[in-house]
């Protein structure tokens, strides 16, 4: 499909109108000047016209102006004031072309130069399969959602569809890939950053037909990087394209396919400080649009996080402008431009007093948006979780602490999974010396816990789980992590699948076998029901590279 912006929404008053109003208010002033006396001056003729040239707006097929006979048309003509001649011939809308379709899902407009009506779809088909998504906050299929697609970032997802195993729920029942698991495959991970070490991952998604791999990396300052990836990993050139082309340190790498173009944002210092920058790439990963920035205050404004709302891109980030980190959020249309102020989401503090707000993470749910964050001192941080209105960013509901009190909560991640929100974090417990365990809560959109915090990693004694991020399934739910339980010189990542109430469904699954830190695991759905997995990993003598591995999909019964 080829690439598009946002439908053209119309709003116009013809010229022909503008004209008589001109004309009308012309008449009313000529009459409001007075002498001394009290006696207005004589009131000139109006100018006629003669043929239908004479009247703007004359060539406006949508109100056709045209020169009539005054005396022909005195009851629709606008009343004059007292003793204002009426000129023999006047420029008059004669007909207006009506395009109201009466589909609240289509915005109808008249085309000037032809008096054709149009009636776009208030809704997008990025994917291209014929099915627009629904509009945000609305479920795919209801009623006034204009839309069945329930993933429109996918061609292979629309109701009626059989399931594959591919990482996408094809026949929108709420679940990717009916009952199968994912295990490790045996290739060894794939080396995707060059010589910039040290290097680290910023995101990956899957486009039409290909990964795109965001990283940072160089040893005197940071550059970030895109690589593409064919379904096996290995690389597609060109390789290596810098995102950010100033002498500036820039990272972060947030990503997110829609179905016809690439969301990314990140953290730039071309301005002074770090401010946020937003792009978009295409399917082969080139940009389609410039550099836009996003923030402009003083301070630092980092870790940005992204989402997409089916309308929208969400960016999520903490700011430093007030002099300690808060968290804020902005809108961005599909043709990359921030719409909205800036919305300050951390506004007052709820847990004690004033604090860093730090590490947010944003998701899109069917009514809301949801928004977590680590808030306190470094040490004995807690999260905080609310929603806000999907199209003004208002609160909603919350803010609630949904982290475990006495123990210090690190890195959540938030992801929307069919009816619910899932949050997961590391953390340590409080009695000293305890391992540092992967753990996750459900929450409903109206901040009530629907499953209070959970422990999904079991390291053994003394040893640590860290990095957790989550892949959603509908009933079930994908965690890829890193654990040192090995004793391998470092971390590993592992994997573990759990019920949509964080009930375990398998056995924590070992991923990398390399010593040395495999760390910061970032997975991505990927074709035929791969999941790519992005890391940082260290097996080349301790150097900080980024490495790429994958999960596969095994059906299940």
């Amino acid at each position: 499909m080829p690439l598009r912006t946002a439908p053209l929404r119309r709003s116009f008053v013809s010229n022909s109108r503008l004209a008589w109003l001109a004309y009308s208010v012309a008449l009313v002033m000529a009459c409001g000047a007075r002498s001394k006396l009290d006696v207005p001056p004589p009131l000139p003729p109006q100018p006629e016209c003669t043929t239908n040239e004479d009247c703007p707006g004359h060539d406006d097929f949508c109100a056709k102006v045209r020169c009539l006979d005054s005396d022909k048309y005195v009851g629709i003509l606008p009343q004059l004031p007292e003793g204002v001649p009426l000129p023999p011939r006047v420029c008059f809308p004669l007909t207006t072309v009506d395009c109201e379709d009466n589909d609240a899902c289509t915005t109808d407009a008249c085309e000037p130069a032809t008096g054709d009506c149009t009636h776009v779809l208030v809704t997008f088909d990025l994917d291209g399969d014929g099915r627009p998504g629904p509009l945000p906050g609305t479920k795919a299929g209801e009623p006034g959602s204009c839309g069945d697609d329930c993933n429109d970032a996918s061609a292979l997802a629309f109701p009626g569809n059989g399931e594959l195993c591919d990482g996408v729920d094809n026949d929108c029942n709420g679940v990717v890939d009916d009952g199968a698991e994912f295990v490790a495959v045996d290739d060894e991970p794939l080396q995707v950053s060059g010589n910039i070490a040290p290097a680290g991952p910023g995101g990956l998604a899957f486009g039409k037909d290909a990964y795109l791999a965001i990283y940072s990396g160089g040893s005197e300052g940071a550059d970030m990087y895109a690589t593409r990836l064919d379904a096996a990993g290995q690389k597609l050139e060109p390789v290596e394209q810098r995102i950010a082309l100033q002498n500036a340190d820039s990272a972060g790498g947030p990503i997110v396919w829609v179905g016809d173009r690439y969301g990314l944002a990140w953290q730039d210092r071309r301005d002074g400080d770090y401010e946020l920058y937003f792009t978009e790439l295409s399917a082969t990963g080139k940009k389609i649009l410039v550099d836009t920035r996003i923030t402009n205050a003083a301070g630092f404004s980092i870790n940005p996080d992204l989402a997409w709302n089916g309308s929208d891109f969400i960016v999520a980030w903490q700011d430093r402008r007030s002099g300690q980190f808060e968290i804020y959020a902005q809108r961005i249309t599909l043709a990359g431009v921030p719409t909205g102020p800036e919305v300050k989401v951390s506004s007052a503090p709820i847990f004690g007093p004033p604090v860093d707000a730090e590490a947010p993470s944003v998701a899109s749910g069917k009514k809301t948006l949801g928004i977590v964050y680590a808030s306190g001192p470094s040490g004995a941080q807690k999260l905080v979780f609310q929603t806000l209105e999907q199209t003004t960013l208002a609160p909603a509901a919350g803010p609630v602490m949904v982290s475990i009190p006495g123990a210090a909560a690190v890195a959540p991640q938030l992801v929307w999974n069919e009816d619910r929100y899932v949050i997961t974090w590391y953390h340590r417990a409080a009695s000293a010396g305890a391992e540092l365990s992967i753990y996750a809560t459900v929450i409903a959109e109206d901040g009530k816990v629907l499953t209070p915090p959970t422990r999904i990693s079991e390291p053994t004694p003394s040893h640590r789980s860290r990095y957790p991020q989550v892949l959603p399934l509908g009933d079930r739910l994908l965690f890829v992590y890193a654990d040192d339980r090995d004793g391998n010189q470092g971390y590993e990542l592992y994997s573990r699948m759990v019920s949509s109430s964080l009930v375990p469904t398998s056995a924590e699954r070992r991923l990398t076998t390399a010593a040395f830190d495999s760390v910061y695991p970032i997975p991505a759905f990927g074709p035929a029901g791969d999941v790519g997995v992005l890391f940082r990993d260290d097996r080349l003598n301790g150097t900080q590279n980024v490495f790429f591995t994958r999960l596969r999909c095994a059906a299940g019964p």
